[in-house]
């Protein structure tokens, strides 16, 4: 195993307990809804600088998650189906919140969403498929477990409500993930990833807003 794989895997595991405490003090300190957005901040911050380590601070390092295309005729119908779970969350969860939405809110919700969508595919996508491109073991299926279990720690997080549970909330970022993952993989860039993930948490997160009076 190279160093930058070791990297990448060691700080995955890190992550989790690091998000479990991080989100609970966050919370505890500044409050549910402003101790939920820091702990964002600092899970965003973690992936950002492990991908910037691992990239040896090289911009080139990511160009191949975008110009990168595997061929096959069916690559289209693929990178569409990343878009499938958006569909479903857009009629349960924000069509019956966005009108009681404020426009702070509103404003909160996009900033986050857009970060949220493009930070996370390149950690849990992105640096898995440059890494391990020919190791499904480690590059698809102990990706995607991870990706689950760090979801876990938003349970925790004082004061927030989830309206569905502990399984939608964890069930649903490993059935969001498996897509996602899959897709990726199987086209080998994040061209649709990225935007289907924005769009999944921006109608996700319009529902978790309201019940939270943020």
């Amino acid at each position: 195993m190279q160093n930058k794989q070791r990297t990448l895997l060691i700080s995955s595991l890190i992550l989790l307990p690091f998000t479990f405490g991080l989100f609970q003090l966050t919370t505890l300190t500044l409050g549910t809804k402003w101790g939920y957005v820091t702990g964002f901040l600092g899970y965003w911050a973690y992936c950002l600088l492990t991908a910037w380590f691992i990239s040896g601070s090289n911009w080139n390092y990511f160009k191949a998650l975008w110009d990168q295309q595997r061929r096959g005729k069916y690559a289209t119908w693929i990178g569409l189906a990343a878009f499938i779970p958006a569909l479903g969350v857009f009629f349960v969860s924000f069509l019956p919140n966005v009108a009681k939405l404020t426009l702070s809110a509103g404003i909160l919700l996009v900033g986050m969403v857009l970060l949220n969508g493009f930070i996370e595919e390149v950690y849990w996508r992105g640096l898995y498929l440059i890494e391990y491109p020919d190791n499904p073991r480690i590059g698809f299926i102990l990706a995607w477990i991870l990706f689950g279990a760090w979801h876990v720690s938003l349970w925790f997080a004082r004061g927030m409500i989830y309206k569905d549970g502990f399984p939608a909330l964890v069930g649903g970022a490993y059935g969001l993930g498996l897509i996602w993952t899959w897709v990726a993989r199987s086209n080998g860039n994040l061209r649709t990833v990225v935007p289907a993930h924005i769009l999944a948490n921006l109608f996700a997160f319009t529902a978790l807003f309201v019940d939270n009076g943020f």
